[in-house]
């Protein structure tokens, strides 16, 4: 699979934040849905905005990790916020396991809005003949 877009143009053009390790865990995914939005579609011409969109993709993918992580430390429907271990403390947050699971939901749709954004108007998501 090739890769979009590197970290190169997601900190200078893009300006995302990401560090640069995660950036380079999520490209793959990150460019394969976006491969399969334009359908293998030659996009000569469109290359920045392929690779706008694709950082587009890997800061929502990014997101999802975290939420997704947050959602393994919830206990008891409610997030663990802190931990002490002299004296025994536990501190949580009242987020719920559902919350949680529609904030992902929600992430996942917005990868389908933010690759609209950035090619709706090249032709690429055209799906005709």
């Amino acid at each position: 699979m090739k890769k979009y877009t590197n970290y190169g143009f997601y900190i200078n053009t893009y300006m995302g934040d990401m560090p640069e390790l995660d950036f380079e865990r999520l490209i793959t995914r990150a460019s394969y849905d976006v491969y399969n939005r334009i359908s293998g579609k030659d996009y000569t011409g469109f290359e920045y905005e392929i690779q706008m969109a694709t950082c587009s993709v890997i800061d929502i993918l990014y997101k999802i990790e975290q939420l997704e992580n947050q959602k393994r430390k919830t206990v008891s429907d409610k997030t663990l916020k802190s931990e002490s271990v002299g004296d025994y403390s536990r501190t949580f947050e009242n987020s719920s396991m559902s919350d949680i699971e529609q904030e992902i939901s929600s992430q996942k749709q917005k990868i389908e809005e933010e690759i609209r954004k950035y090619l709706l108007w090249t032709g690429l998501l055209y799906r005709g003949v």
